[in-house]
């Protein structure tokens, strides 16, 4: 098992020094940027912000709980990412590894609309569809990788061989995001809670 290790640890090195250091860093930054967005897109950034602004004995200490959770899980992206984006981060052109995560996060894609329906029940989708029709940012933050994976698709059938190397790390990093937004997707009904009970104390201070 040492022996593994120091074998897996070996290669690593060796593939990093193969990096320019500054191809290095900029995906280091772009790996850290992902880690808030699974707090964000499932909603729990809006339940800690609920818990700080609303008085409640237990709520403040849930919220923080499930951040803290949440970092924890999302640590294991950074190096995720490097391991997906720094080989042949330098060479012009993007790499048939995400070409094949491309196709599979848009052949997925439709497949989120029958989720909706097998996990939710009448009434919460109900509630969801309200909640579209009275605040549309909602629907478009929930549905945002629908946007970037047409402009990812766009991007990769107009410069799939010649897309420079800052471009195609922007290109990777995007790829994670829409993945990150397909995975997260079962937690829709939890987005976008937070404005009306924001809506209703603001009329209530008003008032």
């Amino acid at each position: 098992m040492g022996l593994v290790t120091k074998i897996v640890v070996n290669r690593i090195h060796r593939r990093l020094a193969e990096v320019e250091k500054p191809t290095l860093t900029r995906c280091l930054i772009f790996g850290l940027a992902l880690v808030p967005i699974p707090m964000i897109r499932t909603g729990s950034a809006e339940l800690f912000y609920l818990s700080v602004t609303l008085p409640s004995p237990d709520g403040f200490g849930i919220a923080l709980a499930l951040i803290l959770f949440l970092s924890f899980i999302s640590l294991p992206l950074i190096p995720l990412f490097l391991a997906w984006a720094l080989p042949g981060a330098e060479r012009a052109g993007l790499p048939k590894r995400s070409m094949g995560a491309l196709c599979l996060l848009i052949a997925f894609h439709p497949f989120r609309y029958y989720l909706d329906g097998l996990f939710f029940g009448r009434e919460r989708r109900a509630e969801v569809v309200r909640m579209h029709e009275q605040f549309p940012i909602v629907w478009a933050f929930e549905y945002l990788d629908t946007f970037l994976l047409l402009g990812l698709a766009v991007m990769a059938a107009l410069h799939y061989k010649a897309i420079p190397p800052k471009a195609k790390i922007w290109f990777h990093w995007l790829l994670f995001v829409c993945l990150l937004w397909a995975i997260c997707a079962f937690f829709d009904p939890l987005v976008g809670i937070s404005i009306p009970i924001v809506l209703d104390e603001s009329d209530a201070r008003i008032y």
